[in-house]
C-alpha cells in the first residue's frame, strides 16, 4: 500500500519537542492531535516529528547535555504518544505481521513506529514488546501463523540474540524481515540468515510483497569468527569481570552520567558487540562501537585514553582468539 499524500508535520516539531522535553505526555499528544487536524497523517508525523525527536534525545544524552534521567523521561513521553496514535487507527486487513525487537534489547521505539506505520497503511501488525524471546516469537507464529515477523535491533551487540531468534522463526517456516540501526554494515542481515532487510518502515512495507510465502531452516555459521563468537559468547560474563578488572576504574558509588560508571556499564555491550562483529565477520561492528563510546566518554569529561585502555584489556583477554585479535587491532 502506497503512502498517503499529506501535509508536513514539520511546523509542529517544535511544540512536540517543547513538551517532549519536560516530560509532559498529555501536551506532546496534544501536539500530535494539532497535526492530524491540520492534515498530517499518522506516518508522516511519526517520521517528522517523534522520531527526529528521538534523536535529537540520544544526542543529548551521548553528549552529557542530559541525564539518562531525562533520556528516559523524554523517550517514555514519545512511546506513550505513539501508543495513544495506534489506537487512533482502523483494524488492519491482510496477513498478521508481527514485529518485535531482539532478546534483551529495550529499545522499543523503533519496532513501535513500524509497527504503527504497518497498521496506518492498513496492515494487520502487532507489536510483541520490548526484548522478545524467542519462547515468545514460536508461540506467537504458531498460535497466530503470521504472514511474517519483522525484528527491531538498535545496538549491535544484540546481533548474537537476534541471530537466536532468525534461526528460531526459520524453524517454523516463517519469513523474518530485520531492521534498525544495528544493521548499518551492509551485509549483516544476509549473513545472519535474514529473509529480507528493511531500511526504514516504508521500506519494510515495499519489502513485504518480495518475501516467499514459506522459508527454510537457517544455514548454520561456520566461518571462523562465528565459531569464536559463540565460544565469547559462552564466555562474556567472566571476560567482562576481567576486562573491568583490568580498567581498575576505583569505586563506582558515583553518580550513573559519571563517565566511569558509564565505562563499566557499557563494557557487556562492548564485549558483544566483539561478538557481533565475529558472528557478522565485519570489523566495522567494531569501528562503530568504538567510535561512539570515544564520544559518549570524552563528553563527560572521561580520561580520553580509557577507551583504548578497554580496547587493549580485551586484546589481552581474547589473546587466543585470533579473528577478535585482528579485529580489535585493526
Amino acid at each position: 500500500m502506497s503512502a498517503p499524500v499529506t501535509e508536513s508535520a514539520a511546523p509542529h516539531r517544535d511544540d512536540y519537542w517543547a513538551a517532549v522535553s519536560v516530560g509532559d505526555a498529555d501536551g506532546a499528544h496534544a501536539v500530535a492531535a494539532r497535526a492530524l487536524a491540520d492534515g498530517t497523517d499518522v506516518e508522516t508525523f511519526l517520521q517528522e516529528v517523534v522520531v527526529e525527536a528521538q534523536r535529537r534525545v540520544g544526542e543529548l544524552w551521548a553528549t552529557n547535555d542530559w541525564s539518562v534521567a531525562q533520556e528516559h523521561a523524554a523517550t517514555a513521553v514519545s512511546e506513550a504518544v505513539v501508543r495513544r496514535l495506534a489506537d487512533t487507527l482502523p483494524g488492519g486487513s491482510g496477513p498478521l505481521l508481527l514485529v518485535g525487537c531482539a532478546e534483551r534489547e529495550w529499545h522499543a521505539m523503533p519496532a513501535l513506529v513500524l509497527t504503527t506505520t504497518l497498521r496506518a497503511r492498513g496492515l494487520d501488525a502487532v507489536h510483541t514488546g520490548a526484548s522478545t524471546s524467542r519462547d515468545e516469537l514460536v508461540s506467537a507464529i504458531l498460535d497466530r501463523g503470521p504472514r511474517a515477523v519483522l525484528l527491531s535491533a538498535s545496538l549491535s551487540s544484540s546481533l548474537p540474540r537476534l541471530r537466536r531468534q532468525v534461526e528460531a522463526v526459520r524453524g517454523t517456516g516463517t519469513p523474518v524481515v530485520v531492521g534498525g540501526r544495528a544493521f548499518t554494515g551492509g551485509e549483516r542481515w544476509r549473513t545472519l540468515g535474514a529473509t529480507a532487510y528493511a531500511a526504514s518502515p516504508a521500506h519494510a512495507v515495499a519489502v513485504l510483497a518480495d518475501l516467499p510465502r514459506h522459508v527454510g531452516p537457517a544455514v548454520p555459521l561456520a566461518h571462523p569468527g562465528a565459531t569464536e563468537s559463540r565460544t565469547l559468547q559462552a564466555a562474556a560474563d567472566r571476560v567482562v569481570r576481567d576486562v573491568l578488572a583490568a580498567l581498575d576504574l576505583g569505586n563506582l558509588a558515583l553518580p550513573p552520567d559519571d563517565w566511569r560508571v558509564v565505562l563499566a556499564t557499557h563494557t557487556p555491550h562492548v564485549v558483544d558487540s566483539v561478538a557481533s562483529a565475529l558472528l557478522c565477520d565485519d570489523a566495522s561492528v567494531l569501528v562503530e562501537a568504538r567510535a561512539w563510546l570515544d564520544e559518549v566518554v570524552t563528553g563527560r569529561g572521561g580520561d580520553p585514553a580509557a577507551v583504548g585502555r578497554l580496547w587493549e584489556a580485551l586484546a589481552h583477554e581474547l589473546r587466543d582468539f585470533p579473528v577478535a585479535l585482528a579485529m580489535l587491532r585493526s
